[in-house]
């Protein structure tokens, strides 16, 4: 996993999960595809492949 620093624009614009939440398990029951790109930021892992409307 990769650390940016993200905009709060960027922040609001992508789903996340709290840095001691799991990953793997987001991806393994489907909520996350396999290949999405996550990055780390502070206490928060955001999911920069996936969009809030």
């Amino acid at each position: 996993m990769k650390y940016e620093r993200l905009t709060q624009a960027q922040k609001d614009r992508h789903p996340s999960i709290h840095r001691t939440g799991s990953v793997r398990g987001m991806k393994s029951l489907g909520f996350w595809r396999k290949k999405d790109r996550c990055v780390r930021c502070g206490q928060y892992i955001y999911n920069l492949s996936m969009t809030i409307r």
